[in-house]
């Protein structure tokens, strides 16, 4: 019997044109898909430094990326400033995980120009001159029709000045629209992702117009002698690969849960960090990401530099450790930091109730200065517009009659003529982040909280959203009580009210202390406020 003979063969396995459609489902943020732009834009500028670097020296610019958005065509667009491409360049540009001899450092996977492009938007063009070429090239990509169809990437060129290098990438047909919330955020992660860069002076990057600043530095607490809360991590071994950078603590008020955790960097890049910094559990406690809400998970900070070893995630935002690396590391940071968490837990009992001194107070005004001096807060003072008293009594009202019952968090019975009702309103952003309006029922005030309004974004801290949630309440019962003395409420007449109400917090700690120490003497009789003596 004869038995048929079978002939193995080999089959190539190939990726279909249809699979760039799939890009504009991958897990990118806003942020991190336009970092993909910046990446390249400095990672060229380092490939070629030897020669930009002189050019732009002449021109007297750093390294500039702009980033704007039309509302109306629809549009975000990409320039920079750096070496550009030429057509040579161009043309391996648009070769699909296809490294080139420049794919390195920020750019070693040869793949996020047009991964990210493909998420933001399903057509996309390309502008590039080279530096000293004279030549401009252009493609333009149809995600659809390239899906569809297998369509070719058409490429134009005209003739320009031999000065001229810059690449202008110009996406449309958006799949996502880019709300104010996620503007505000584009620039905080892109300012902290390039700190680096923007702190040496290297880079610029502009959105709508707008320079984004790095993060402030860390303002880190001091031991007893005065020595900053920071300790060096020298090069230390994950296996074949190395890390090192720093840790530290925040001090009192310079914390909160965006600015703790662990800052990942690799080619001084920022993978994971503020303010989603990266909180191994078995440091920072908790069940999620974010650690649990204690004084370690909004004190203990730091910042890692891993070397080009460690994997990163495609979208960039995450490290892909290898093995027990992972555990290896949080192991070490968990020995590294241990005197450190201790501290960090500890609240500056000491100072508490004492008067704060001069210096003290004078570094706390200095911190202020960027805030209270920024040129966002004058256009707000010079071009505000105070609608008429009618109108915001009318929307006060309106906002209390879209009350609902799971809006209420609580009521407070402050006296019998006086009640406070505190609610939680998600409605807008652009309506006011707080609003006190007193209730068609005699005695009774609302407080009804914005939780979306911008200035909540920033309050991390629970006890410093308690101490705002605190003096909107003092601020309902003040102007209750003047608007019941006088016709017309003062400004000045409610604040004399709730400093008399802010008063009675440390009043009700003496007549505690007071009753405990009768108490401790057998003394039964003594009623708190009174004096015995």
């Amino acid at each position: 019997m004869e038995t048929d003979i079978l002939t193995p063969i080999d089959a190539e396995m190939t990726i279909g044109p249809a699979a760039i459609k799939n890009y504009s489902r991958m897990s990118y943020t806003m942020w991190n898909a336009l970092a993909e732009f910046i990446d390249n834009s400095t990672q060229s500028r380092t490939n070629y430094g030897s020669t930009i670097n002189d050019v732009l020296e002449q021109e007297g610019t750093p390294l500039v990326v702009e980033i704007d958005y039309n509302a109306l065509t629809r549009e975000i667009v990409v320039k920079d400033n750096s070496i550009g491409m030429s057509r040579d360049d161009l043309v391996n540009a648009l070769r699909i995980a296809n490294p080139t001899k420049d794919s390195v450092g920020r750019s070693k996977y040869g793949m996020g120009m047009k991964t990210a492009a493909c998420w933001i938007g399903n057509k996309w063009k390309i502008q590039t001159c080279e530096w000293s070429s004279g030549e401009e090239w252009t493609a333009e990509v149809d995600v659809d029709r390239i899906a569809r169809y297998n369509d070719r990437v058409p490429l134009t060129v005209r003739t320009v000045g031999r000065d001229q290098h810059h690449t202008v990438i110009t996406i449309s047909s958006l799949n996502r629209n880019l709300q104010k919330r996620t503007e505000e955020t584009i620039k905080g992660y892109l300012g902290s992702i390039y700190r680096f860069d923007l702190r040496a002076g290297t880079l610029k990057i502009l959105y709508r117009g707008e320079e984004i600043l790095p993060p402030d530095d860390y303002k880190f607490d001091s031991d007893p002698t005065g020595k900053p809360m920071r300790l060096e991590i020298p090069e230390y071994k994950i296996g074949e690969k190395t890390i090192k950078g720093f840790v530290g603590v925040l001090k009192q008020g310079a914390g909160g849960r965006k600015f703790g955790g662990f800052s990942l960097f690799q080619n001084e890049r920022q993978i994971q960090g503020f303010p989603n910094a990266w909180k191994p559990k078995n440091i920072f406690g908790g069940v999620d990401d974010e650690g649990a809400n204690n004084l370690i998970a909004q004190r203990l900070t730091g910042l890692i530099e891993l070397d080009n070893a460690f994997g990163v995630s495609h979208t960039k935002d995450a490290i892909l450790f290898e093995g027990d690396e992972e555990e290896h590391l949080e192991n070490y940071l968990e020995q590294l930091t241990k005197d450190y968490r201790e501290y960090a837990q500890k609240r500056r009992g000491g100072e508490i109730g004492k008067p704060w001194g001069r210096e003290k107070v004078r570094e706390i005004i200095n911190d202020m200065a960027r805030e209270f001096t920024s040129s966002e807060l004058k256009d707000a003072i010079n071009t505000s517009i105070l609608p008429p008293l009618e109108t915001i009594v009318a929307n006060n009202q309106k906002q209390v009659a879209s009350l609902m019952p799971d809006d209420k968090m609580g009521t407070f019975d402050i006296a019998p003529t006086l009640k406070v009702e505190v609610w939680l309103k998600e409605t807008s952003e652009y309506e006011p982040y707080v609003t006190l309006s007193a209730s068609a029922d005699a005695g009774t005030m609302h407080v009804i909280i914005n939780r979306l309004h911008p200035y909540y974004a920033g309050l991390s801290s629970v006890d410093t959203v308690e101490e705002c949630f605190r003096q909107y309440i003092y601020d309902a019962i003040a102007e209750y009580q003047v608007s019941h003395q006088e016709a017309r409420v003062n400004p000045d007449s409610v604040r004399r009210l709730k400093d008399q109400l802010l008063r009675t917090k440390i009043l009700k700690i003496e007549n505690a202390a007071a009753a405990a120490n009768s108490a401790a003497n057998g003394n039964g009789t003594s009623t708190p406020g009174t004096n015995n003596n």
